[in-house]
Parts: C-alpha cells; sequence; structure tokens
C-alpha cells in the first residue's frame, strides 16, 4: 500500500511540475512527491526491483527512439568537439570529487554526483549501483536550475 501511495504521490507531483516548466520537472516533482510520503510516515517504500528495471528501460528507449539517421548524420561533425568537451567535463568532474573529499564534504556518489549527465540518467545509475541516488539527483538538479537560470545572461555576454 505504500508503494502505491508513494507512487501516486511521485506521479502527481511530477506532473504538476512539468506543467509548471520546472526544470526537469518530472523526475524532479516524483522526487519530492515520494520524498513527502516518505517523510509524513516515517517509513521507506522500498520499490520493486523490477518497476525500478522497467523503469530504466523505458529512460533508456526514450533516449534511444531519438537517434534517427538523420540525427546521426548531422552529429558527424561535432564529434570530435564532443568528445574533447566531455573528456574537459569528465576531468573537471574529477577534480571537483577530489575537491570536495579533501575537504571532507563530498556525498555519497560523489563521483557520479560531479560528473556530466543527464539528471535522469546519472540518477538512474546511481540508483542502480547504489550510491548515493539522493545525493547525485540533488547536484544534478541544482546544475541544470542554475544553468537555466543563469543560461539567458551568458548568451547575451558571448553575443
Amino acid at each position: 500500500m505504500l508503494v502505491v501511495a508513494t507512487l501516486g504521490a511521485a506521479a502527481l507531483l511530477g506532473l504538476a511540475a512539468d506543467r509548471l516548466h520546472v526544470p526537469g520537472g518530472l523526475i524532479f516533482g516524483s522526487m519530492v512527491g515520494a520524498a513527502i510520503v516518505t517523510v509524513a510516515t516515517g517509513d521507506e517504500p522500498a520499490i520493486p526491483k523490477p518497476l525500478q528495471e522497467a523503469s530504466f528501460i523505458v529512460v533508456g528507449a526514450a533516449i534511444g527512439a531519438l537517434i534517427t539517421r538523420q540525427s546521426l548524420a548531422t552529429v558527424r561533425g561535432a564529434l570530435l568537439p564532443a568528445f574533447l568537451s566531455a573528456g574537459l567535463i569528465i576531468l573537471a568532474g574529477i577534480a571537483i570529487a577530489f575537491l570536495l573529499r579533501n575537504l571532507g564534504i563530498a556525498p555519497d556518489g560523489d563521483v557520479l554526483a560531479t560528473s556530466p549527465g543527464a539528471l535522469t540518467v546519472v540518477s538512474s545509475v546511481a540508483l542502480e549501483e547504489g550510491v548515493g541516488a539522493v545525493e547525485v539527483s540533488v547536484f544534478h538538479l541544482v546544475r541544470i536550475v542554475l544553468v537555466v537560470v543563469t543560461l539567458p545572461l551568458v548568451a547575451s555576454l558571448l553575443e
């Protein structure tokens, strides 16, 4: 019964956040909805493993379905800059994780928390690996919100 309430609250708040155009609204609202149930009841509902696996498959399929022959053809010219950018961002993430560890403030899953990637994907990996899914999600959510909020200013400065 607690799992049903958790999923219901997650769905309700996820859809509400999405409708309100909150960055990462579906996942953020779902996290808040589930957290409300968990905090209110004092219990930690375990989402059944098959349901978690099914959701990861759906996320993977949704991302994979975006890859078309046309998108593969147009992406060729972006491969070198993409690899260079990814390499630099990965190095920056490792450096940040190293810094947080040395400062004694690194969260669980610090390498995933400071790595590049989409909120849903990296959070799913953290959950699947059992390493600080909440902390990883918060790091990425903060990053996404800051990017969305500061992007207009940065874009105007680059013009």
